[in-house]
């Protein structure tokens, strides 16, 4: 970001600040939207525009992306360890892109085991996370923190080596009434869990998530 600011000659805030009223109604983020978007991560947690625009980033570049960088993947794991002093809107976007970029990128699946931000996502689920400010953005974060844990399980060796007790944690998720997203996407991540490993099965058996798991896909 002191990049950016001896490049621009004003502060972190005025250049988000720009970007943000460039952004209204513009077109011109489709060919910008991946090249900013992994510094705009950086900037999540510590300048409150700097997830607003994200988002409008997002909206108006559909195949935004992480780029595969070691850099960004670790400001992402900073942000969700920094969940309980960090707005819930920063969280949200930042969770929301990783999720866009796992579904797409085998890579960045990698990087979000082997930089432990898969850890930190299912930690998050298992919190139930309670969120500071609205049932939708708690929603919302439990919904795509689920996507992505349900993305890295397409990696079977990963699965088997998962403990059964990750199958009463999707269970609990898929059961739960928070809205048809996270339900649909914590019943995806059980149904690879249990195809790459038998244990799991057994322990989807043992606690009747099957039938849970039928009804929600």
């Amino acid at each position: 970001s002191s990049g950016i600011n001896a490049e621009y000659g004003g502060s972190i805030d005025d250049l988000l600040s720009a970007g943000m009223n460039f952004a209204i109604g513009s077109e011109a983020l489709k060919d910008v939207g991946e090249g900013i978007s992994g510094r705009l991560v950086e900037l999540c947690g510590r300048h409150k525009l700097a997830a607003p625009l994200l988002n409008r980033v997002m909206e108006k570049c559909p195949n935004t992306l992480l780029a595969e960088d070691k850099g960004q993947f670790a400001s992402l794991l900073k942000i969700i360890k920094q969940m309980k002093s960090i707005d819930d809107s920063d969280l949200c976007t930042a969770i929301k892109l990783l999720a866009r970029t796992t579904a797409q990128s085998p890579q960045a699946r990698k990087w979000v085991v082997k930089y432990h931000i898969l850890e930190a996502l299912m930690g998050l689920l298992e919190d139930h996370f309670v969120t500071k400010t609205s049932t939708v953005t708690a929603t919302a974060i439990l919904s795509n923190a689920a996507l992505v844990c349900g993305h890295c399980f397409l990696d079977e060796g990963l699965c088997k080596k998962q403990e059964p007790k990750v199958v009463d944690l999707f269970l609990k998720h898929a059961k739960a009434e928070k809205g048809l997203a996270i339900q649909q996407n914590a019943a995806i991540a059980l149904a690879r869990l249990a195809q790459a490993s038998v244990p799991l099965l057994e322990r989807l058996r043992e606690t009747r998530g099957l039938e849970v798991l039928h009804s929600r896909i």
